[in-house]
Formats: structure tokens, sequence, C-alpha cells
């Protein structure tokens, strides 16, 4: 593996689409819903340290810990800023934060695990 640094600092832009919004999940609102702006997040993480990993690796998401504190409407940009903030071995823990224009819309952590891809695809065969 390469060096995959502590406090390695990533950030990602995202526009809400109608996939994203809290309406495509049973809700009468057309706002980003938690499980899409979690999503941004996980991709953000995982792009993140994807180029620090040797070829057959990737990472799995194994935890979050995410506080969604305010709506970004349908049509809006939002950003995901991440930190890598600490490593054990495979694995892997980051800060988290959402930003759309009027300020933070989300904050927490997430845990990924890096695994090789052969190996992790064998196991789900069974």
């Amino acid at each position: 593996m390469t060096a995959l640094v502590i406090q390695m600092q990533y950030e990602k832009k995202f526009t809400v689409t109608e996939d994203m919004i809290a309406e495509g999940i049973g809700l009468n609102v057309k706002v980003l819903s938690t499980p899409s702006l979690i999503l941004a997040m996980e991709i953000t993480c995982h792009e993140s340290v994807s180029g620090a990993l040797e070829n057959e690796q990737t990472t799995v998401g194994t935890g979050v810990c995410i506080k969604h504190m305010k709506p970004t409407k349908l049509g809006e940009d939002f950003t995901v800023k991440v930190v890598t903030s600490e490593r054990n071995g495979r694995k892997l823990k980051f800060h988290v934060e959402a930003y759309d224009r009027d300020g933070k819309i989300g904050e927490g952590e997430h845990y990924r695990y890096i695994v090789d891809k052969r190996d992790f695809e064998a196991k789900l065969q069974g």
C-alpha cells in the first residue's frame, strides 16, 4: 500500500438532484435526504483514499455517525469535505462535513475498511 497519510484532506462538489431528495423516500419535501447526504459523504471518503491503495484494493463502509443539520433544496450545490482522522491497519476513520451556500449542513464520522477486491468478491460468492 502506498502512503495513506492521516489528516489527508479531500472535497467533492454535488448538486441535489431529483433522485437525492426526501420526496423520493416518501416524504413530501424537495430537499436533500439524509441517506443521500450520507452516500455523498461515503463517496467522498472512498475517493479520498483510492489513489493511495494498490490496484487490487478498495474500501468498504463499515459505519456512520452523522448529523444532518439543515435542509438543502433541490438544484442547490453542496460540498463534502473529509479528513482522514485515524488509521489502524486496514481500519480508517474520517471526519466529514458538508456545506451548502448558507453554511454547514452536516457533520460526523465515517468508518471504512481496506479490502482486497478479489477476496471480498470471493467471500460474496460463498
